[in-house]
């Protein structure tokens, strides 16, 4: 099978934006009652290409003559109405960060995967910081070791027609290029040419001079990506990368309805310039699906110009649950199997699998296996599964057509559930819950943390109170944050990943909580001499915040010291101010707003709409006036 390249045009129309609901993550079963996420039924051949347009067709013609008969003959386990109610359209080294040709590009965002840079709401360009902020870019000077002056400031949509139905997500660099991705909704086509879901949007905009200027507009036809934990893109080896699903269906003339390229003009109306994909670049996935949905990993090359050069692969499948992103390929988990995208030639092969990953810190690609941390049962029902989480490491070599592999496993406890799991190196770091008290909430129930040495099986294991993040502190150690109870206050340990016997340090922050769920609301600083220094998102009273990593709640910004022994000390909490600004479009902060930045030697936090820079020693606090964005 071939994959087919396509040039997607530098089109001068509406911004891209990334559509969210607080609700369901796109990576959520739509049945959430259901614990296979594919039908158990066997694809005859493995994973095979379509040679023709109307073999695909008699394929998924298949499918929906099955559905139609067993909606008639009974209820069934998930109703039409209720799967496609799903989302539609649709971390940690301290590096990732893409040099360009003109300018330098510093690392300053909490990465899964070092070499994989995630979209942000703040990334660096030169000696400018650029900030996505409900709609609108803002470039921020820092040269010189100056304050902070706003340089310029851009709306992402083109024009006024274009600022609606639209949510704007989050950033990439490269050099001196900006690329906001974010999800569309609501799209009409010119001449009533079917239903468009919604589209995947690429903005690109180039920096010079401290100044903004907008390079053009792509869409792509897609179900919406967001997710509450994930990111919808990267940047790996200098290339756009980014996950996209599309529900398989038909178009007025009952032709299948392949996901397009849009143009729109100034009034918002969108027309077809043509498809991203074919039949030919089309693969099946090992179980035939029950829903079935192009899973398709896109790959752009970024020249200079801004145009955007990609090629993509698809597997038609059902509506699986988490995609992870490795320096070498993009894995994408079914229940019985996962599923690698190839960066080198984007082929996909698979290999056999068991359980469900927590989210994408449940995988880590060693150099020669995909470890996978995973629970066996859903953690909806709040009860203990007889067999309890383990740690898969499915061997690279043996990924291949059929995935009938076996799938190794090691148990980390013999019953209960991943609640938070991350990867330092290639050791495991899980805390294990036998039950959610609140549903489906990690952090309502005590546990146990447990480490296990991928290399050596060596496993280690203590008890614990509610985990609300696991961060790498360096390679050989590891942050973690609890909880006593909601509103008591928060304990920041650091351990060493060799023992958890006793803990390195530790320091309590009394009525305080995590202000941001995501990843991107930490970071950690290394310094040459083995310590380094934290920046982590908090909140008085834990009430105030947002602690999921969406809504409008604005957190303070905490700053700790570690020394190269793992001792750790507060060096304070840079309060956020009361800054009221107007928002146009994209006022939902689902992606969180609160950032610490460490930038060479100097140190900033974005707290909402202000910019400040940090002193952090002795104690940390602001320096000078905030910028503030609007």
């Amino acid at each position: 099978m071939r994959a087919r390249f396509f040039l997607l045009p530098l089109l001068v129309a509406a911004p891209s934006f990334a559509g969210c609901s607080a609700v369901e993550s796109l990576f959520d079963d739509p049945c959430s009652n259901s614990s296979a996420l594919e039908s158990e039924e066997k694809e005859p051949g493995g994973i095979y290409g379509f040679a023709s347009e109307s073999e695909l067709d008699a394929y998924v013609s298949a499918i929906e003559a099955k559905n139609r008969a067993a909606a008639a003959s009974s209820h069934g386990r998930c109703n039409d109405d209720q799967a496609m109610a799903a989302p539609t359209a649709g971390e940690s080294a301290n590096d990732g960060a893409n040099a360009g040709a003109s300018a330098p590009n510093e690392a300053i965002t909490n990465n899964q995967e070092a070499g994989v840079d995630e979209g942000g709401i703040v990334k660096n360009i030169g000696d400018h910081l650029v900030v996505l902020r409900q709609g609108r870019l803002y470039v921020a000077n820092v040269a010189d070791g100056k304050a902070p002056a706003l340089g310029d400031s851009m709306r992402v949509a083109r024009v006024e027609g274009l600022n609606s139905n639209v949510w704007y997500d989050e950033m990439l660099v490269k050099g001196d290029l900006v690329y906001v991705v974010g999800f569309r909704y609501g799209i009409t086509v010119a001449g009533g040419q079917d239903d468009v879901r919604g589209a995947t949007e690429i903005d690109t905009f180039r920096l010079s001079g401290g100044k903004l200027t907008r390079l053009g507009s792509t869409f792509l036809e897609s179900n919406d990506y967001y997710s509450g934990h994930n990111y919808a893109s990267r940047m790996v080896d200098g290339k756009l990368v980014f996950y996209m699903p599309h529900y398989v269906g038909r178009r007025a003339d009952n032709k299948l309805a392949y996901p397009r390229v849009l143009t729109a003009d100034d009034a918002g109306k969108f027309s077809v310039v043509g498809p991203i994909f074919g039949a030919l670049d089309v693969s099946t996935s090992l179980t035939k699906p029950h829903y079935p949905t192009f899973h398709t990993v896109v790959q752009c090359d970024l020249p200079d110009t801004g145009a955007l050069a990609c090629h993509g692969r698809s597997v038609i499948g059902s509506w699986w649950r988490e995609t992870y992103i490795s320096p070498n390929a993009a894995y994408l988990w079914a229940s019985s199997h996962v599923y690698r995208f190839d960066f080198a030639s984007l082929d996909v092969s698979s290999h056999a699998a068991k359980g469900h990953p927590l989210d994408q810190f449940s995988f880590r690609e060693s150099d020669s296996a995909l470890l996978v941390a995973v629970s066996s049962g859903s953690p909806y029902s709040g009860n203990a599964q007889a067999t309890g989480p383990a740690l898969l490491s499915l061997p690279l070599a043996t990924f291949d057509k059929t995935g009938a592999q076996a799938a190794p496993a090691t148990t980390l406890r013999e019953r209960g559930f991943l609640a938070k799991n991350r990867f330092v190196g290639d050791v495991l770091v899980a805390a294990v819950t036998d039950g959610y008290a609140n549903g489906y909430d990690p952090n309502g129930a005590a546990g146990e943390l447990v480490t296990l040495d991928a290399a050596t099986g060596k496993i280690a294991r203590a008890p614990t109170l509610p985990v609300a993040r696991i961060e790498p502190l360096g390679d050989r150690r590891v942050l973690v944050v609890t909880s006593a109870d909601g509103n008591a206050g928060i304990t920041l340990s650091s351990f060493s990943v060799d023992s958890l016997a006793q803990r390195l340090s530790n320091v309590t922050l009394e009525g305080a909580a995590q202000g941001e769920g995501r990843s991107h609301g930490f970071f950690f600083k290394p310094d040459a001499a083995g310590g380094g220094t934290i920046g982590y998102a908090v909140v008085a009273p834990p009430s105030a915040g947002a602690g999921w990593g969406w809504g409008n709640g604005i957190s303070n910004l905490g700053f700790f010291d570690v020394t190269a022994s793992g001792s750790m000390s507060a060096l304070g909490i840079v309060s956020a101010g009361d800054v009221a600004t107007t928002c146009e479009t994209s006022c939902t902060d689902w992606y969180g707003n609160t950032r610490p930045i460490f930038l060479r030697q100097r140190a900033f936090a974005l707290m909402g709409s202000e910019l400040v820079e940090v002193t952090l020693r002795p104690t940390a606090k602001r320096l000078g006036a905030a910028v503030v964005l609007e």
